[in-house]
């Protein structure tokens, strides 16, 4: 058996293992509670976002793409509409997912330039975009819901999906989507059909 004979070090691993087991009980906690929210929302099958861009343009620190994201919810209502411009030449969307058996639910996360991610130089540094998470999910509810029990279970479930202990542990997924070949002045959507997400024109 082990012995720590350092009162500092005793505590630094005893604090070590409370905060492993206060871990591995919150997520279990939220593990559960994701299982009792599936069977009161359907799996997605909707357009998540809504984007048109407007063009790119040349300025003395480097390229930009301007373009306007709507986030939509599951009848087809504009969540927020974001328009601004990113410093980049292309733009990409990443996904969280929480999956159960064959129930798939998508969370955009973030709408960012493609470059801006391959040329950070420190990978604990935030993530460089726009966070699109705040915009959908508030005070315990997802705004994705078009009812307050479709609202709390989806929140539950976008949580989960979001949480990185969830992705280290295999139990969520991240995806990209690529939306560097959208030509400007039209409208493409984000589906999420059949448990796959895919880019096409409206």
């Amino acid at each position: 058996m082990m012995r720590i004979k350092s009162p500092f070090k005793l505590f630094l691993f005893s604090l070590l293992v409370f905060v492993i087991t206060l871990t591995i009980i919150c997520n279990t906690v939220s593990l559960l509670s994701c299982y009792f929210a599936c069977p009161k929302v359907l799996p997605d099958n909707h357009q998540v976002l809504r984007i048109i861009f407007y063009g790119s343009s040349e300025t003395s620190d480097g390229s930009t793409v301007s373009a306007n994201i709507s986030i939509l919810d599951r009848s087809g209502q504009e969540i927020v509409k974001i328009e601004r411009s990113w410093p980049d030449d292309f733009l990409a969307a990443d996904f969280a997912s929480a999956e159960f058996g064959d129930n798939i639910y998508y969370f955009p996360e973030r709408i960012y330039g493609t470059n801006s991610v391959l040329t950070r130089r420190n990978p604990f540094s935030k993530k460089p975009g726009t966070d699109l998470v705040p915009y959908y999910i508030e005070n315990g509810s997802c705004l994705f819901g078009t009812t307050d029990v479709e609202k709390r279970s989806l929140y539950k479930l976008g949580i989960f999906s979001l949480n990185p202990y969830s992705v280290f542990m295999g139990l969520a997924k991240r995806y990209t989507v690529n939306l560097s070949g959208c030509r400007p002045g039209v409208y493409y959507g984000i589906f999420a059909e059949n448990g796959i997400l895919s880019l096409k024109p409206e």
